[in-house]
């Protein structure tokens, strides 16, 4: 009887010496263990950017600012794995070891291997990560894919189009638009050629370099000239000579001699890309609004607004530790 009170006793201790979790992402609970094997994850992970593992704020020591960065991490994955179950998404063994190669090709095999090593990881847990980041990226696209639509895209590159395109052209820059008129009355004549133009920019151009390149600016992607010769450029044909086109710097005339445009279907997923970050982050506000996130204080709390965990000030507590670090065991 004596023995089976002391063994109620002891198990009534230790159920209440248990510690809560590192933080639980609806029915999921995140211990300190599976914590401490992120901060090695993402810490192996900084490492390779020559980053930090996170950003300390304050007077935190470095492994709180990575355990914030690392349960940042794991509540975006959390939404991004529920979605890739749901929509099934799936990354391949293949397209792991490709990952994984082009990292060892790049960083050499050796050198990511003693990184590993430094952060207590395998190379099991590297193809993980390959495989994780990889599903990241394909849930990103996937759901910014079905918030665009086609037309959304088109608009995007109609609205950029100079980014597009890769023109080749002469011109002539004069003061005012009285020269510039005439300017281009003279390269329009009947009979005028191209040659006319190149020696009526020597003549009359204000351009400096006008003397090197007889008014020719080679070949550039046409967003990169100033906003109003960019839209001029963007709407003439090979041959073609503009009106005058007023810049800050003047009056010009421009002959076209090439242009290139890259064609909506090559850039469709350049524009999805580049569309798909602000997308997926509203998205992830949508879902954590509908979820449930619970981060253990002494790691910090979470932030909706930055969708991040961030540091309890002393302000709001009155107490914060900055140099929260989760132990090994999760009953330690």
């Amino acid at each position: 009887m004596l023995f089976a009170l002391v063994l109620g006793l002891a198990l009534l201790a230790s159920c209440g010496s248990a510690q809560p979790p590192a933080a639980t992402l609806g029915t999921t609970d995140v211990t300190d263990a599976q914590l401490a094997h992120e901060m090695d994850v993402f810490g192996f992970l900084a490492g390779l950017n020559q980053q930090p593992c996170g950003t300390v704020d304050g007077n935190e020591t470095d492994d709180a600012a990575c355990a914030r960065f690392a349960l940042t991490n794991l509540i975006q994955e959390h939404f991004v794995d529920g979605y890739a179950d749901a929509n099934d998404i799936k990354v391949t063994d293949a397209q792991v070891a490709q990952t994984v190669k082009q990292l060892d090709d790049s960083l050499g095999k050796k050198s990511v291997s003693e990184q590993l090593t430094a952060h207590h990881l395998t190379r099991a847990d590297l193809n993980d990560l390959a495989r994780r980041i990889l599903l990241f990226g394909r849930v990103q696209s996937a759901v910014a894919a079905d918030k665009i639509t086609d037309a959304d895209l088109r608009q995007q590159y109609r609205d950029g189009i100079a980014g597009y395109t890769t023109v080749q052209v002469d011109h002539i820059l004069v003061k005012t638009r009285a020269e510039a008129d005439d300017v281009y009355s003279q390269v329009t004549a009947p009979g005028a050629t191209e040659q006319d133009f190149l020696d009526l920019a020597k003549r009359v151009s204000i351009d400096p370099s006008v003397k090197q390149n007889s008014g020719s600016l080679g070949s550039a992607v046409a967003s990169t000239y100033t906003a109003a010769f960019a839209a001029a450029v963007v709407k003439m044909d090979p041959g073609e000579i503009s009106k005058p086109v007023k810049t800050e710097f003047g009056w010009h005339v421009i002959l076209m001699k090439k242009k290139d445009v890259q064609p909506f279907d090559s850039v469709k997923q350049q524009l999805l890309d580049s569309g798909a970050s602000a997308i997926f982050t509203d998205w992830l506000h949508e879902q954590i609004s509908n979820g449930t996130i619970e981060i253990n204080p002494k790691y910090g709390r979470f932030d909706s607004q930055t969708l991040g965990v961030s540091r309890i000030s002393s302000t709001e507590t009155g107490s914060a530790s900055p140099s929260a670090t989760p132990s090994a065991s999760p009953s330690a």
